[in-house]
């Protein structure tokens, strides 16, 4: 099983495809499935549309690898 990683513990490479999951300014959690561009000054990019996860919105705390996709029966 997958388990969520702390981004204070280690960063995903970039140009690979996550979950990260973001606190936002109200005491929420929201999910984001993105492939990584580059990630500075606490913001990620997403390398499919160029987004930002903009920091000031909230913090990117934890992130995770997908999962291996299902077998083909």
């Amino acid at each position: 099983m997958t388990e969520w990683i702390n981004c204070e513990e280690r960063l995903p490479p970039n140009s690979v495809y996550v979950l990260i999951a973001r606190f936002d300014t109200r005491p929420k959690v929201k999910m984001y499935f993105i492939q990584i561009s580059c990630r500075y000054n606490k913001q990620w990019q997403d390398d499919r549309d160029g987004e930002i996860i903009d920091p000031k919105y909230g913090t990117v705390t934890h992130w995770m690898p997908l999962p291996d996709a299902p077998g083909i029966l």
